[in-house]
């Protein structure tokens, strides 16, 4: 392939979008903090469970232990989960770590639990 070229018109300059303003239907809802997000549809899943993700303190090593039951006590918490009770957890194609890490850390902030 050989760029010594302009590549000319294309269809996305055709749309004349690109670096133009556009109108946006939720603009005003937005920028006047009326917007309603995801999270605030509580009426559509009552009983709606959130979670937080915990992330490793660590770029690069291993983890031996994780106490959880402080947080398993904890009122409201319906589960933690960690790489040790997940079960076994695919790895995508373009994913270069597991989805928890334990007891190998592969990266800063890596999720190694659930709450």
């Amino acid at each position: 392939m050989k760029f010594d070229k302009p590549a000319g018109e294309n269809p996305i300059d055709q749309l004349k979008v690109v670096g133009r303003p556009q109108d946006r239907i939720d603009g005003p809802l937005k920028t006047t903090g009326t917007a309603r997000y995801a999270y605030e549809w509580h009426e559509e899943a009552p009983n709606a469970a959130y979670g937080y993700i915990v992330g490793s303190a660590i770029a690069k090593g291993r983890l031996t232990a994780l106490d959880t039951d402080a947080a398993q006590k904890a009122p409201g918490v319906l589960a933690v989960i960690t790489a040790s009770n997940a079960g076994a957890l695919g790895k995508g194609d373009k994913n270069t770590a597991r989805l928890l890490g334990g007891p190998t850390i592969e990266h800063y902030h890596q999720a190694i639990a659930l709450v």
